[in-house]
């Protein structure tokens, strides 16, 4: 069984491979499913903050070494925060990949993607996918805003 705490981090490699060897000993362990999903949201989110950060101009009074350090270190914990909250639901969608993935294998069932042509045991190709509904119009509006901006002079 995975332990309550898990990766306490981002970066938290003896966590991670903690996590590794409890799914390898029973890939259908739920516990380990859900913290490998939270995981894997939690990086996601590391690095969308990482980038943010770095997109807002630098200079001033406050700026230095050691407030850096301090927000990546701030960051890290908002989001493990926010990868147990499952506040994306980015964690959910990828449970519910892996549980789909392990019942295709278990029953047999779909296309297999074989790595090689002997081995008999692919990966299952999910025929699926959850939809992602738009609203009417929402590309056409997406492009004219694009290309307005783009434009010398647009308003963005």
């Amino acid at each position: 069984m995975i332990s309550s705490n898990g990766p306490t981090s981002t970066f938290d490699f003896a966590g991670l491979g903690s996590l590794k060897a409890d799914a390898a000993k029973d890939p259908t362990n739920d516990a380990a499913i859900k913290k490998s999903a939270q995981q894997f949201e939690a990086l996601f989110l590391q690095m969308m903050l990482k980038s943010m950060r770095d997109a807002t101009p630098k200079g001033g009074l406050f700026d230095s070494q050691a407030t850096e350090t301090f927000e990546q270190m701030y960051d890290q914990q908002i989001v493990m925060a926010m990868s147990e909250r499952g506040s994306t639901g980015l964690a959910q969608m990828i449970e519910d990949f892996i549980r789909r993935g392990q019942q295709a294998i278990q029953s047999n069932e779909g296309e297999k993607f074989l790595l090689d042509g002997q081995n008999a045991n692919g990966l299952p190709l999910v025929n699926g996918s959850d939809g992602f509904q738009l609203p009417k119009g929402a590309t056409q509006q997406f492009l004219l805003n694009r290309n307005r901006s783009l434009m010398p002079g647009g308003d963005a």
